[in-house]
């Protein structure tokens, strides 16, 4: 019996411990992440910026260990408003173009690879109440996101790329 928990310890002390013992998947996603990249492969082959969030994405996604998520990404380039604190109607009209922001709760599914966020609160009243279907892949403190189908016309695949912060 001690011979087993030493060598259990020292597995778990080298990091070497066995699969059974390592975190899951739905554990190592809880923290925050902040956007790297967003893009979409084109069924012609090419790749183009999410058109949401542009060449450059700002965002983060946070989910809890009690089962929240909220994902908030725009597009870091976009234009100021000419009044400070009170867009015109043509900017406000713009923000739900270059910006992504729900919240909500999630589960997981690691036989599937994948996370769904049920969505309770979104910028687009459209979207609450909806399911977003997300296939992950870790990679140390990396996370790539696609979203699953129905994906928009003429996207074959895209990818969201988050680094851990927290």
């Amino acid at each position: 019996m001690k011979i087993r928990m030493l060598a259990i310890a020292m597995l778990l002390f080298t990091g070497q411990a066995s699969a059974s013992t390592a975190k899951s998947a739905a554990a190592r996603l809880v923290g925050t992440w902040r956007l790297v990249s967003a893009t979409q492969r084109m069924a012609d082959g090419t790749e183009r910026p999410d058109p949401n969030v542009g060449a450059h994405p700002g965002g983060y996604i946070m989910y809890s260990a009690t089962g929240q998520v909220c994902a908030l990404l725009g597009n870091s380039e976009r234009s100021r408003w000419v009044v400070a604190d009170r867009p015109t109607d043509a900017e406000a009209r713009a923000i739900p173009d270059n910006m992504v922001a729900y919240c909500g709760t999630y589960t997981v599914d690691e036989a599937g690879g994948f996370v769904l966020h049920h969505v309770e609160l979104d910028l687009s009243p459209n979207r609450t109440g909806t399911d977003r279907k997300r296939f992950f892949t870790l990679s140390g403190d990396h996370l790539v996101l696609r979203p699953g189908p129905p994906l928009p016309p003429g996207v074959k695949d895209w990818t969201v790329t988050w680094e851990r912060v927290h």
